[in-house]
């Protein structure tokens, strides 16, 4: 239900199904004109204006329009959560040139493969991010003119041969509105987004203006955006959930986001508090993170009344609700490349969305064999609709509202997601590699990701590239393959990897967690590796990691050698029938 006032919104949704002038560059400044002095960014004690945004943000546009950037070039960032990450894409914006958000949560040749593969013509580098950069300056493939900007805070830093200071650079730029902000379309692409590796490798994808603006006035419309909401935003802004859905509800709504690097349950209460934010969008680990901290008498007293998830446990919810006093709690699901929008904007326990939006129908559940895993056909060669009670695959629905822009220069990638005379010739829909199930008045919730991906520690980790960096540890290792298993008292599944070794070769376990530790994040690191005397990853490799996956990491059932990484150690340590009642009681801390 559209909450009352907020008719216009859905207007301005069911308006973008036709090509028109409007972005985000001329929603900023229409709001730089309306509420000049409003606060649209706080970062730490730096209160930055809608007036001020607009304005720093121009410098940027200005200064590489003069540098000869334009539509359609692409440049590449690399930042943490801060005002200027903001500036620059929106600067960029303006001249319909491409903001490529690299994310900055992986490493080595991930990280160089992200910047490569959008064929950026510059880059631009926070400081806080010049040791990492400085492991992958030599691997990566710039376009000309090829320059390396870095973001210094104004802080007098030395900077690396070869890269310029990109602060004293636009200092000198003009900050009024360019021209080009008037001329910039729906059609026109914002971003790049890049995905979680469900089908693979991790792809870029391009989010157009249109989809940026549909998302952030459907949010508003339904999930009690305003303009004096305050968001406390600790989400990488590389991140769909944080970009498309709160920094478009953000500048769509005239409201306020506080800007934090990173997330700490530690001090979450005490900056709600401070910030006075009553918005927080979360993934599910983060509310179980918060709700697991000591009870306090004062729990209730805090001015957050809404909060957005994804993956939050649906028993958790209603204790969280209760302990903490808020009134809204909305799941929601998506993925960075999908079509459609799903918000649990009515608030039914364990639902994730809804296939009818706002009277916009997006899509459907087809049934599928999991024996098979693949989707179930009619004697016409059409899908089946599932009924309620049946889970099986969402797809979505591709129109002129909801578009599959596909991945770059991934042409046969982008085509294994369509989906053609589905239900009747010439229907064209988006396959979500998502089973979820059907429930009564369309609602839906999420059952499990079917692709090469899990979700750990609130991340979605890509199966192929953890299996890659083990592959490439030369050390007896002839075969790899990487899944997600259940942790008792975690959400989503821990990665393990099952391996074949050489023949007569052993590990040198303190060289490999060395070389894991350099070339991936923590999250992304295997809890259990299982030594296989056998390993066929050359057939089914789907089929074969289902098995090992249903196997699980039972000592006792498996005969095959289990390693446990050690959280204490640091070091891979032998699964014993200890540990593993360790584990099961939650005696162990992950």
């Amino acid at each position: 239900m559209i909450e009352t006032g907020k008719e216009s919104y859905l207007e301005t949704v069911q308006s973008l199904k036709q090509v028109q002038k409007m972005s985000l560059g001329a929603e900023l400044e229409k709001q730089a004109s309306a509420q000049p002095e409003h606060p649209a960014v706080i970062d730490g004690e730096r209160i930055i204006t809608y007036k001020q945004l607009n304005l720093l943000s121009n410098r940027y546009a200005n200064f590489f329009s003069e540098q000869g950037f334009k539509k359609g070039d692409v440049v590449a960032l690399m930042m943490e959560n801060r005002p200027e990450y903001l500036m620059a894409i929106i600067g960029l914006s303006k001249l319909g040139v491409i903001s490529s958000l690299i994310n900055i949560g992986v490493r080595g040749e991930v990280l160089a493969d992200g910047i490569n593969m959008c064929e950026a013509r510059a880059v631009i580098v926070g400081h806080e991010l010049l040791d990492i950069f400085s492991t992958i300056d030599e691997r990566i493939r710039l376009k000309a003119p090829a320059r390396i900007f870095i973001e210094t805070e104004d802080m007098d830093i030395e900077l690396p041969p070869g890269t310029e200071n990109i602060n004293a650079l636009l200092k000198n730029a003009l900050d009024s509105n360019p021209e080009t902000t008037g001329q910039i379309t729906t059609e026109d692409i914002l971003v790049y987004l890049y995905t979680a590796g469900n089908t693979g490798w991790r792809k870029a994808t391009a989010i157009t203006q249109r989809r940026w603006l549909k998302m952030g006035n459907q949010y508003v419309m339904l999930a009690h955006f305003d303009k004096a909401t305050v968001q406390y935003m600790c989400l990488p802004l590389f991140y769909n959930s944080a970009f498309n859905v709160c920094f478009s509800s953000m500048i769509i709504s005239g409201s306020t986001m506080v800007l934090k690097r990173k997330f700490s349950v530690h001090i979450f209460w005490d900056d709600i508090r401070k910030y006075q934010a009553n918005y927080f969008v979360s993934v599910g680990e983060m509310a179980r993170y918060i709700y697991s901290q000591p009870e306090r008498p004062d729990d209730a007293d805090n001015p957050l009344e809404n909060m957005i998830c994804n993956g939050m446990w649906g028993r958790l919810i209603e204790p969280f609700r209760q302990r903490f006093g808020l009134k809204h709690i909305f799941e929601h699901y998506g993925t960075t490349e999908g079509v459609g929008t799903y918000i649990n904007h009515e608030e039914i326990l364990n639902m994730c969305g809804n296939l009818t939006l706002a009277g916009m129908h997006q899509g459907e559940v087809v049934r599928y064999d999991p024996l098979s895993d693949e989707m179930v056909f009619d004697e016409y060669g059409r899908a089946i609709k599932c009924t309620p009670g049946e889970a099986g695959i969402l797809i979505g629905e591709i129109n002129e509202l909801n578009v599959f822009m596909g991945y770059l220069n991934e042409p046969e990638a982008s085509d294994a997601r369509l989906l053609k005379n589905v239900f009747q010739e010439g229907d064209l829909y988006f396959n979500s590699g998502d089973l979820v199930k059907l429930h009564i008045n369309e609602y839906i919730s999420f059952v499990d990701r079917l692709g090469d991906t899990y979700r750990w520690k609130s991340r979605t980790v890509s199966s192929n590239q953890v299996a890659d960096v083990i592959n490439k540890f030369f050390g007896g290792i002839e075969d790899c393959t990487v899944y997600g298993v259940r942790m008792p008292g975690m959400e989503g599944r821990c990665g393990m990897a099952a391996v074949k070794l050489m023949e007569d070769e052993q590990l040198d376990w303190q060289k490999l967690i060395a070389h894991i530790n350099k070339r991936m994040p923590p999250h992304a690191r295997p809890i259990f590796i299982r030594i296989c005397e056998e390993l066929d990853t050359t057939e089914n490799l789907k089929q074969l990691n289902k098995q090992l996956q249903q196997e699980g990491f039972d000592p006792g059932k498996i005969s095959n050698p289990i390693y446990f990484l050690d959280p204490q150690k640091d070091q891979y340590v032998p699964l014993t029938p200890e540990i593993y009642r360790l584990l099961l009681n939650e005696q162990i801390r992950l």
